[in-house]
């Protein structure tokens, strides 16, 4: 579904946040550093029950340990920020930052790999950390 690595097809940088304002902190700051706001999507629920979102991922291109990973954070009250962008631009690396620097557990797409970098996360208590690629 993404491109290889210099092909200009889209990446997908993928945040996932324990705090929903730290989320939109994120969100707005990458619409200032000039990214399109039909780029970024989010994906949470405020209150409520959250329904599985393993099969949206794995629609998306992810295998299916990601999928089952993401689908895990989502469903403990994660806020997921999705950010389309395109390697020829160079703007990987600014909307990485910018997730770290909030708060965010940052993993990158890319022609159905997933890397997920600084990400001590923590769900139910707990702090798990996850390193280099799932």
């Amino acid at each position: 579904m993404f491109g290889e690595r210099g092909s200009s097809s889209p990446e997908l940088v993928i945040g996932i946040f324990c705090e929903p304002f730290n989320a939109a902190s994120a969100i707005a700051e990458l619409l200032q550093k000039g990214f399109a706001d039909d780029d970024i999507d989010a994906l949470g629920v405020l209150e409520g029950n959250a329904p599985v979102t393993r099969e949206f991922w794995l629609a998306i291109g992810l295998p299916s340990e990601v999928a089952a990973f993401c689908s895990d954070c989502f469903e403990d009250g994660a806020v997921l920020v999705m950010i389309r962008v395109d390697p020829s631009r160079k703007r990987e690396k600014i909307a990485i930052e910018l997730v770290k620097h909030y708060g965010g557990v940052c993993s990158v797409t890319n022609n159905n790999y997933i890397g997920v970098s600084d990400s001590s996360f923590e769900r139910g208590g707990e702090a798990h950390q996850k390193e280099g690629s799932l």
